[in-house]
């Protein structure tokens, strides 16, 4: 009879933890670039309801297989779906929005190398273009405070001076992956490279991936479908919680007639 208690348990701390991911996904819808989360469930192992001392015959001789019983379910991952998010012109000369594969490369302060779609850039105290958390993109510092910064659809980076000069400064290089659904989340809003994501490959913008300037790739987080998932967990967690209480009446009817 425990058993069965620990399936509907597990069921219930399975939706609890499908509603932490989609809670996450709606907290974030108004972060630029970010990358929904989506839980995956797998069933947990089967108990034989064979009797003990009965000898086991093979299905292929009696026809008959072996009565089995489920255990539960677990959480088996919390995928990342990478598909695009919608774009939003702002207009702001250091947004960057990313049409296409790949993600932009920052340095961290360990001086490990992270990625992201936040394209919200900005400049730092001492010129270099940073994201919104001030991780630095691979760019030399802009050489004034107040010249105009153009970034082409293929990546490169030119700035124009207030005397007119224009200096090149290089080129926005992309990164992209065989496997980004093996990308690990490190916090504001970036990913760092693991064994099974493979490490980055160099992506120059042009061709299918491209470069937006003045614009901002948004959340790929559509609140209709993370609501409807809401429900839909609510409701599973519910008729889960309904079983185990008819589970625990029925083991004090047992009880009673034991006694």
């Amino acid at each position: 009879m425990l058993w069965r208690f620990n399936a509907a348990a597990c069921a219930m701390a399975a939706q609890q933890q499908r509603t932490d991911v989609i809670a996450h996904n709606v907290a974030n819808v108004n972060t630029a670039g970010f990358r929904r989360g989506e839980v995956l469930f797998a069933d947990l192992l089967y108990q034989s309801l064979e009797g003990r001392g009965r000898p086991v015959v093979p299905a292929d001789i009696s026809g008959q297989k072996p009565v089995t019983a489920g255990t539960g379910c677990r959480t088996a991952a919390i995928r990342t779906g990478f598909s695009g998010g919608a774009l939003v012109q702002t207009d702001e000369m250091l947004h960057v929005a990313i049409v296409g594969d790949g993600f932009f490369r920052v340095r961290l302060p360990s001086g490990v190398e992270a990625y992201t779609r936040d394209g919200s850039f900005r400049r730092d105290s001492a010129g270099y273009l940073v994201t919104a958390d001030g991780f630095r993109l691979a760019l030399p510092p802009l050489p004034a405070p107040e010249c105009e910064v153009a970034i082409a659809a293929g990546g490169e980076v030119a700035v124009t001076l207030p005397t007119g000069e224009r200096q090149d400064l290089g080129r926005l290089e992309l990164a992209a992956f065989a496997n980004p659904g093996g990308l690990a989340r490190h916090g504001d809003n970036l990913f760092v490279a693991t064994e099974n994501s493979g490490p980055p490959q160099r992506l120059l913008p042009g061709g299918q991936t491209c470069l937006q300037q003045g614009w901002l790739e948004l959340a790929n987080v559509d609140l209709a479908t993370e609501l409807t998932n809401l429900l839909r967990s609510l409701r599973a967690y519910q008729v889960s919680t309904r079983a185990l209480q008819t589970l625990d009446e029925m083991a004090g009817i047992a009880n009673q007639l034991q006694r």
